[in-house]
C-alpha cells in the first residue's frame, strides 16, 4: 500500500498530470521584414486562469529562428523575432511542457523602386550588379539597397570578369560595352549582329556568343574570329575542334579560372566547355534545361540557369568537375553567377528579385523591385 501511494504522489506531482497550458492569440501580425524586429503578444492560460510559468520562442521556415518572450503580466507575453532572411515561417510559444502554434509569418525584404525588369546578374567583389531590360538602369545592389551604376537600359546580360573590369550587352545594335566598376564610365567594344551574352578572361579577350550558332573571341587589340559553332543549328562536334561543332541559339557564356570557355547551348539543353588549350569542344552533365546563363566558380563547379518552357523546368542546376548534375533551385531564374567567394546568386526577372545561395536548399532574396 504504501508503493501504491506513493506512485500516486509522483504522478500527481508530473507535469504530464498539470492541465494544458492553452494559447489566446491577442496580436499577431502576419507579415515580417527581414532584419528588422517582428513583434507580437499572445496569452497563456492554465485551467481558465492566466499562465505564470515560463515560456520560449522559435520560429520555422527556411531556417530555425530563436526569439525573446517577455512576461507583460496576467499570462500576457509580449513576443520578438528577427528574421535574417525571407520566407513563410511556422511561430511556436513552448509554455508548461507543451508547444503552442501562434502563427505563420510571411517575411520579405522592401521592395526597392529602382528594380524594375531584372534580366542580368554577375558578381564582383564590390557586390552585385543588375541588368535590366525593358526599363530600368544598370544597377549595383546589395542587401537592403541599390544605387545606379551607369545609365544604360536594354542591357541582357552582364559579366563580371576576373580583371575586375564589368561587361554588359546591350540588346539593341548588340552593343558590347565595357563597364568601370566603380565610376560606371562605358566604353564601347562593337557591335555584334544577333550578339545574346558576353564574357571575358584575365587577358582581356572578349567572348560573344551569337544566337545563329557561335562564338566569337575579341582580343584587346580587336581582332575578331570565331572560336567555336559553324553558324548552323544543330548539336555535333563533341570531341573535335570547336569551331568544327554546332550549336543551337547560344544563350548565355562565362570563362573558368583556366580560361576554358563555357556555353550555356540554349536549345541543345547543354552546357558546353572548349578546352583552352587544344580548341576541343566536350558537353558536360546531363540535359540542364533551356539553358540561357552560365557562371563558373573557382573551383570549377558550374552553375546553369534555365527558363520555363511549357510549363516545364525553370531555375538553377550545378554541375561538378566530376560532372554530377543536381538542380539546386526549381522556381524561375533566367540569370546565374558566381562570386569571387564562391556566392552564388539567381536573377528571376518574373519575380523581380535577385536571390543568394546561403546553403544548399536555402535561398535569401537580396533586392527586389515592388
Amino acid at each position: 500500500m504504501a508503493v501504491v501511494a506513493l506512485l500516486a504522489a509522483v504522478f500527481a506531482l508530473s507535469p504530464a498530470a498539470a492541465p494544458p497550458v492553452k494559447l489566446r492569440q491577442v496580436s499577431v501580425p502576419r507579415s515580417a521584414v527581414v532584419g528588422t524586429v517582428w513583434q507580437a503578444r499572445v496569452s497563456l492560460k492554465r485551467s481558465g486562469r492566466p499562465y505564470v510559468g515560463a515560456a520560449s520562442l522559435r520560429a520555422t521556415g527556411p531556417v530555425t529562428v530563436m526569439g525573446r518572450v517577455r512576461k507583460l503580466g496576467k499570462g500576457v507575453f509580449a513576443l520578438a523575432l528577427t528574421f535574417p532572411l525571407d520566407g513563410r515561417f511556422g511561430v511556436t510559444v513552448t509554455a508548461g511542457g507543451r508547444r503552442l502554434t501562434v502563427g505563420s509569418v510571411v517575411a520579405d525584404v522592401p521592395p526597392n523602386a529602382l528594380v524594375q525588369d531584372p534580366f542580368a546578374v554577375a558578381a564582383d567583389g564590390a557586390g552585385v550588379v543588375i541588368g535590366q531590360n525593358q526599363s530600368g538602369q544598370l544597377l549595383r545592389a546589395s542587401s537592403g539597397g541599390a544605387t545606379v551604376l551607369a545609365p544604360l537600359s536594354g542591357i541582357v546580360h552582364v559579366y563580371a570578369a576576373p580583371s575586375g573590369a564589368l561587361y554588359a550587352l546591350q540588346l539593341a545594335g548588340g552593343r558590347v560595352l565595357r563597364v568601370d566598376p566603380s565610376s560606371g564610365a562605358t566604353t564601347e567594344l562593337g557591335s555584334f549582329d544577333g550578339a545574346t551574352s558576353v564574357a571575358a578572361d584575365a587577358a582581356g579577350n572578349v567572348y560573344v556568343a551569337i544566337y545563329a550558332g557561335r562564338v566569337l573571341r575579341v582580343t584587346p587589340g580587336g581582332v575578331v574570329s570565331a572560336i567555336a559553332g559553324t553558324g548552323e543549328e544543330g548539336y555535333t562536334g563533341d570531341g573535335g575542334l570547336a569551331t568544327a561543332a554546332k550549336l543551337f541559339h547560344p544563350h548565355g557564356i562565362a570563362v573558368g579560372a583556366d580560361s576554358a570557355v563555357y556555353i550555356a547551348d540554349t536549345e541543345n539543353r547543354r552546357i558546353r566547355r572548349i578546352d583552352p588549350t587544344s580548341g576541343i569542344i566536350t558537353t558536360l552533365g546531363d540535359n540542364v534545361g533551356i539553358t540561357v546563363s552560365v557562371a563558373v566558380g573557382r573551383d570549377g563547379t558550374v552553375y546553369s540557369a534555365d527558363v520555363v518552357r511549357d510549363g516545364l523546368g525553370g531555375g538553377v542546376v550545378q554541375i561538378t568537375p566530376a560532372g554530377v548534375t543536381t538542380r539546386i533551385l526549381s522556381t524561375e531564374a533566367n540569370g546565374v553567377a558566381v562570386g569571387p567567394d564562391g556566392t552564388v546568386y539567381a536573377n528571376q526577372q518574373a519575380a523581380k528579385r535577385v536571390r543568394r545561395l546561403v546553403r544548399p536548399g536555402v535561398w535569401a532574396t537580396v533586392i527586389r523591385g515592388a
